[in-house]
């Protein structure tokens, strides 16, 4: 008879239990445990997506640097703006403006092996295309701040304007007495449509503030005519360049 009603009376008790607490806790306690259990320890809550795009406007400002030419540095200034249809769709417009310098190399051949260089030099760039954001994420530093990010892919269209010195074509006091030459052309800029494609990564700063790179690949097909020492006589013939920038900046968000 004791023994019957001591298990009745442990249901009891573990019924009370089970109604203090929930199944859903793996642990339930008086309040000292909790505390003397985790007092080495310190627990992080994963957060929500700390950043959104949908429907807002993005203005940057970069330095774009063309990497792939040979006698020449190219660098422009360039302006940026995007508007957010969502979170990994954008619209973006992008201008930019700048100039050239000459290398060493450029000075050398010239100077020295009186070999005269015809160079394609990148003077503006006006462009519209589509941003597509598949990758969101972040790291954790190891001061245990959380840093966000997002990579982007980039494609689209617009002109690139290409500025010709001429500086490769003889002048009349340069060439043999008794040689006639024409007078080379002056300088001038003809402007090519373009295609480009690219990627890039956006850093948070906060909630407004990125800073950006992007890589990208900007091609066009030009008429070679254009920068001969004769255009008028020069047949017309088609090249295609490709310059590649690297382009890094800041991005904010209204």
């Amino acid at each position: 008879m004791v023994r019957s009603n001591l298990k009745v009376f442990s249901f009891f008790i573990a019924g009370c239990v089970s109604a203090l607490c929930p199944a859903s806790l793996s642990y339930c306690a008086d309040e000292r445990q909790p505390q003397e259990m985790f007092e080495r320890y310190e627990i992080r809550v994963i957060r929500p997506k700390y950043f959104t795009k949908t429907g807002r406007m993005e203005t940057g400002a970069q330095l774009s640097i063309v990497m792939n030419q040979s006698f020449i540095y190219t660098y422009l200034a360039t302006g940026l703006l995007d508007y957010h249809f969502s979170e990994t769709l954008a619209l973006e417009g992008a201008l930019a403006y700048g100039f050239s310098i000459d290398k060493e190399d450029k000075r050398v051949l010239d100077s020295n092996f009186k070999i005269k260089t015809q160079i394609l030099r990148t003077q503006y760039f006006m462009e519209g295309g589509l941003l597509y954001t598949p990758i969101y994420g972040k790291y954790q530093l190891s001061s245990g701040r959380l840093i966000y990010v997002d990579m982007f892919l980039s494609a689209g269209g617009g002109m690139t304007g290409v500025n010709y010195l001429y500086d490769q074509c003889p002048s009349p006091n340069e060439v043999p007495e008794g040689t006639e030459v024409s007078p080379p052309p002056s300088p001038s800029v003809k402007t090519y449509p373009t295609f480009f494609f690219g990627a890039g990564q956006r850093i948070f700063m906060d909630k407004k503030l990125s800073l950006r790179w992007d890589v990208r690949g900007h091609v066009f097909s030009y008429n070679k005519a254009d920068g001969a020492c004769d255009p008028g006589t020069a047949e017309a013939a088609s090249g295609v360049q490709t310059n590649i920038t690297m382009q890094l900046g800041a991005g904010y968000f209204l």
